[in-house]
């Protein structure tokens, strides 16, 4: 087995984890900053989320690199193939990281669905206030 690459999944799981960990509660205060109308702070919010995903999307692309090099997919059946020919230690080890970084995936995917859900609600507040019912865009305002 390439022990780089395996090495190389494990750290990108690991910086996932990490990283999932700061993001959500990042999306928790995007959800009161959008409920406050605090653009200001909110567009700075989104700046640091935004990083967030950007590294998770570059250890994606690592990941699937090297599970590509194993001959692996990069799917739950891939990933469930790889733990199969892992040492009992490191398999468990790695399950257990897997299995974090689902849970923390889940937890950010839905707190990014009850933000999208307020942002439609907001929209549709503002279509109704400004006459704009059928339309699917904001009119043209003056700024200042």
């Amino acid at each position: 087995m390439n022990q780089t690459a395996l090495k190389q999944i494990i750290s990108t799981l690991q910086q996932d984890a990490e990283l999932l960990l700061q993001l959500s509660p990042l999306l928790q205060k995007q959800y009161v900053l959008m409920n406050l109308r605090k653009s200001a702070e909110l567009e700075q919010l989104n700046q640091q989320a935004s990083a967030l995903l950007e590294l998770l999307q570059q250890n994606a692309a690592e990941r699937h690199s090297a599970m590509a090099s194993l001959q692996l997919q990069p799917t739950d059946q891939g990933f469930d193939r790889l733990l199969s020919i892992l040492p009992e230690k490191i398999r468990s080890a790695s399950q257990q990281l897997l299995d974090k970084v689902q849970r923390h995936t889940e937890l950010c995917q839905q707190l990014n669905q009850k933000n999208g859900e307020l942002l439609a609600q907001q929209r549709q507040l503002m279509q109704n206030l400004l006459g704009m019912q059928n339309k699917t865009s904001y009119p043209d305002m003056p700024l200042g």
